[in-house]
């Protein structure tokens, strides 16, 4: 058992007592401010709310710009060279490796590690929570759920008599539409807790849409008492590396209008933010102060020290009541234009007093980041000399001891855990992390190229990273799935918002798909690819789409989707004329379907079904075809013909369409799914191949 006293701690539990060591100790893990809130200070009236231009404070933009200046710096730097570099002299480096050693957590992350240190440092369990001995908790923008078993492992160690229920939002992964460059797709802990996901009224998962914000608190609200809040969103910043603030203010805003409706009086509202220079993080942060009795801007030390981002922890919520007379105002702003045009409060509305607090609050935690960056920058340009290296070697391994110490942390029993020990049994990795490569200088340089230019980066980076990706082949002529008899089918739609284009996937790596995306985002090269009309087959027939080989089977050539119409509509098309062919199959029959995608949950439901319940087997070929070889039974076509009858009640709605018939842990697991990303991983790499050398030709 340790000895807290601090008279002696530092030498029996790290074997120094130096002052100056001590002090940087004690600096890593105190980077805090606490507002102090005036009773003179009232919030303005709600007419004046969004009623004034953006406004900017002098003292504030001095900050902005000299933080920039030392951001700027790393213009140059190739990312992952510099991401390196940085890990290796994070004073915190060696916290996970540590408690993954003595603790092995649940679902051990970065995040995790962040989100176990505010709980500690601010005591975030409301003491309702602890006297009632429940709680729910509502998680906002949370892939991939880190804080959730974070949160888990706070209350089973420290106050494991409090029923808890926890909700979650995130942007979907398994919605095709999203960005990846905005969505985080690990679903490692989500694919086992999808009940408590709430993805919204659409399906998107978007927080910044009133109706799913809504339908979000609703849900939160139904399961009981909402006493703790957390948002941990942020938008992918790497192209305006200069406008942090301004590009996530849209989603915090939000995120907090959300919280605020959701937490009950007492309330702990935890929320990430970057840098205060800006009208719109002033505004919120007057915003909160009326609304909690205690507002606490915090930088973790496992937070990267180089960065900009710090958490408000809010505690003791004095109710919504204060805020219901302006939700119509809040409302009126939510995910539109509007709040980028107008300022949340007019200036003078803020009193003086309290813009001297955030100056303050914005100089202390932009002059750390300062600092930090020039310490990089230095040791960058000393790399061999190896007194670095051994001096932050030594307050790594302190920094670890120390983090385990202070805040107690202790192995769980594998009961206590939500998963009961499933993530470590299945030790997976996150095989579509958040992509980017090169410097920002490089990716600047891109968008000046010309043509030829362009084409043969790409067809660099095609050659470099994608085609030594091992999640593929050039030798294996086809994969093939095996029909299962055994296997019972329950289909379940999912409906939500029309997909417009594909952003993402499930079932393919991420980089060969943002590469296949870059090609096609160049008008140029699309109209080199598919002509300069970039006409659809709108009037396609199944009598001018398929054809009976010389071998009596049939063959389905479905028109390619170029990007004049919703993929929606594309895809249900194709769905249809599919059908009808199959329906026209006798027992025996085989059928090779040319230009169906497989990226979709929609399109894999349909042949997960098809070929484990209908074909003797099915193979995908490596040119894109696909083999349905040897019809067994016509039996289940009645699930399509079901499928098919809810697509036609949708059909024309803007705002619904059937996204999915199977459970994506039906989908999305297995034989199936594996067989699935190996066959996209190779196609799209021979699409990506093809146009680049069209293009190469023609230019």
């Amino acid at each position: 058992m340790f000895h807290k006293s601090e008279g002696c701690f530092l030498q029996s539990r790290h074997g120094y007592s130096r002052h100056d060591e001590f002090d940087e100790l004690n600096d890593l893990f105190n980077k805090k401010f606490q507002f102090r809130f005036s009773e003179e200070w009232e919030l303005p009236s709600a007419d004046s709310w969004f009623s004034a231009p953006p406004w900017k404070v002098k003292e504030l933009e001095t900050l902005k710009t000299r933080l920039n200046f030392y951001k700027s710096q790393l213009n140059d730097f190739n990312i992952e060279e510099w991401s390196s570099h940085t890990r290796r002299r994070n004073p915190a480096g060696e916290v996970c490796w540590k408690i993954r050693c003595l603790v092995n957590p649940e679902f051990l992350t970065q995040a995790w590690t962040k989100f176990y240190e505010c709980a500690s440092t601010y005591n975030a369990v409301p003491m309702e929570a602890i006297i009632e001995r429940k709680m729910v908790s509502l998680h906002l923008c949370e892939a991939p759920g880190a804080f959730i078993t974070s949160l888990n492992h706070y209350l089973k160690s420290n106050y494991p008599d409090v029923e808890w229920k926890w909700i979650a939002n995130t942007l979907n992964p398994y919605y095709e539409g999203n960005s990846p460059s905005n969505m985080i797709s690990d679903d490692r802990f989500m694919f086992h807790t999808l009940n408590n996901w709430d993805f919204g009224a659409d399906n998107t998962g978007n927080l910044m849409d009133w109706n799913n914000s809504q339908a979000i608190v609703n849900k939160a609200k139904s399961l009981g008492k909402v006493l703790l809040v957390t948002a941990d969103g942020s938008i992918d910043c790497l192209q305006k590396p200069d406008a942090q603030e301004e590009v996530t203010s849209l989603l915090h805003y939000c995120e907090i209008v959300t919280a605020l409706q959701a937490l009950s009086p007492g309330g702990t509202f935890i929320f990430k933010l970057f840098t205060m220079f800006e009208h719109s993080t002033v505004s919120l942060l007057y915003l909160i102060n009326h609304l909690f009795e205690e507002v606490n801007i915090y930088k973790p030390v496992t937070s990267r020290q180089g960065n900009s981002e710090v958490y408000a922890v809010c505690l003791k919520y004095k109710g919504s009541d204060g805020l219901t007379p302006f939700i119509s105002r809040l409302e009126v702003a939510f995910g539109t234009e509007l709040y980028e045009t107008l300022a949340l409060f007019p200036l003078e509305a803020i009193p003086e007093s309290f813009l001297k607090q955030v100056q303050d609050c914005a100089f202390y935690f932009s002059s750390i980041q300062c600092q930090v960056i020039n310490n990089n920058l230095q040791a960058y340009l000393m790399q061999n000399n190896p007194a670095l290296y051994r001096d932050i070697k030594k307050i790594r391994a302190i920094v670890a001891s120390e983090f385990i110490w202070k805040y107690n942390l202790r192995p769980l029993e594998m009961e206590d855990e939500i998963l009961k020990g499933i993530l470590h049994e299945e030790n997976k990795i996150n095989t579509n992390p958040r992509y980017h490569r090169g410097s920002y200088t490089e990716r600047e340089l891109y968008t000046k190229m010309n043509l030829k230019e362009k084409s043969k980066s790409l067809s660099s980076f095609l050659e470099a990273e994608v085609l030594s990706n091992p999640m593929m082949s050039t030798t294996e002529q086809t994969k093939w799935i095996n029909h299962d008899e055994n296997l019972k089918i329950n289909p379940i739609l999912t409906l939500g918002k029309p997909l417009k284009k594909i952003g993402s996937s499930k079932f393919i790596f991420v980089p060969i798909f943002k590469l296949y995306q870059q090609i096609l985002a160049e008008k140029e090269f699309r109209e080199i690819i598919f002509g300069k009309d970039e006409t659809i087959e709108t009037q396609n027939t199944p009598e001018l789409v398929n054809k009976t080989s010389c071998n009596g089977n049939k063959e389905l050539y479905l028109s390619e989707f170029v990007h004049k119409e919703d993929y929606s509509v594309y895809e249900k098309r194709c769905f249809k004329q599919l059908l009808q062919l199959l329906n026209s199959l006798s027992i025996g029959d085989s059928l090779m379907i040319r230009n169906f995608s497989t990226l979709t949950h929609f399109n894999n439901s349909v042949l997960f079904i098809l070929s484990k319940k209908c074909f003797a087997s099915t193979g995908l070929t490596c040119y894109g075809s696909i083999i349905l070889n040897n019809l067994l039974t016509k039996e289940p076509f009645k699930y399509l013909d079901d499928i098919a009858t809810e697509c036609d009640k949708v059909m024309g709605d803007d705002s619904k369409d059937v996204l999915n018939t199977l459970p994506v842990q039906v989908t999305n697991t297995g034989e199936f799914f594996n067989n699935i990303v190996f066959f996209n991983n190779t196609f799209y790499r021979n699409k990506c191949t093809e146009y680049l050398k069209s293009i190469q030709m023609s230019l």
